[in-house]
């Protein structure tokens, strides 16, 4: 089955801790792959409070469900293409 790139986008209402962060991340991670889905890269905002995360899984819905079997709270989950600037231009 081919791969999507799925973005979820999350809120806290304190700062994102690094200790927090790696405990999620750890607990996400291991459901994801019973998902067949894998994290790629985040995003965290300078202030802490709002992060980006995108990944490879077979559909949204994979990584929905991740993050519930986690116990992980999220804003929303969507598919995605990626879209950049060409090689060469400004």
């Amino acid at each position: 089955m081919p791969m999507s790139i799925i973005i979820v986008e999350t809120t806290y209402d304190t700062p994102l801790d690094d200790a927090e962060h790696a405990r999620v991340g750890q607990r996400v991670d291991a459901c994801l792959a019973a998902h067949g889905a894998a994290w790629v890269r985040s995003y965290l905002s300078t202030d802490r409070r709002r992060m980006v995360c995108e990944f490879e899984a077979p559909d949204a819905e994979a990584v929905r469900l991740s993050y519930r079997n986690a116990g992980v709270g999220f804003e929303r989950a969507w598919t995605a293409f990626k879209y950049e600037r060409a090689a060469g231009s400004a």
